[in-house]
């Protein structure tokens, strides 16, 4: 009988051994398993960030190519820089009320506006400066006439000023009659802009 159990206890301690060995045979498992998902989550994450840096490289050298065909178009567009510099010079600069200061313009742009009038036969009523505005480095001069003429006389007034070498823009115009029975003379007011440089 000793026999009988000394054979069952072993047979137990053998059961035991096994299931221990199963134990570690599926923790061994999962283990690899963990490791095979981990690893495979870490090559997403690595080919993900492979991808947006080669994303980087390939903007960085299309940039640089960019830059590259604009350095060997250098000669060209300094030459064209300075076209535009010689055109401003010539064209947009003559076109300006040239003055030291913005207030010498509006003085400068009120003789030129009285010029006009009397070569226009315009009876000049009064003339008043509107606020400047400023763009870049340019000051818009506004000023406001009320004049009193002949229809033709204006008229020859609005063609003097489109057609004058300095810019000068017709922003606002009102024509009234100054009383029904003289239809030959007309109230004229408008307001006309001119350019200087700030």
């Amino acid at each position: 009988m000793k026999k009988i159990f000394e054979f069952t206890g072993r047979s137990g301690n053998g059961l035991l051994q096994g299931q221990n060995r199963f134990r570690v045979l599926l923790l061994t498992v999962a283990v690899l398993l963990i490791i095979a998902v981990a690893g495979r989550f870490m090559v997403g994450v690595y080919e993900g960030y492979a991808t947006n840096i080669q994303n980087e490289i390939d903007l960085k050298m299309t940039r640089y190519n960019n830059l590259s065909r604009l350095m060997a178009d250098a000669d060209r567009y300094r030459e064209e820089h300075s076209t535009l510099v010689r055109f401003r010079s010539e064209y947009l600069d003559s076109g300006l009320i040239q003055a030291s200061t913005p207030a010498l313009a509006e003085a400068q742009l009120q003789n030129l506006i009285n010029e006009l009038a009397d070569q226009s036969n315009l009876n000049v009523l009064s003339l008043r400066m509107l606020p400047r505005t400023q763009q870049g480095d340019i000051t818009n001069l506004k000023i406001g006439i009320n004049c009193r003429g002949e229809i033709e006389a204006i008229k020859e007034f609005l063609l003097r000023a489109s057609s004058h070498d300095k810019f000068l823009f017709v922003e606002q115009v009102q024509i009234q009659i100054l009383n029904q029975r003289e239809r030959r003379y007309f109230n004229f007011n408008t307001q006309i802009v001119a350019w200087t440089r700030s």
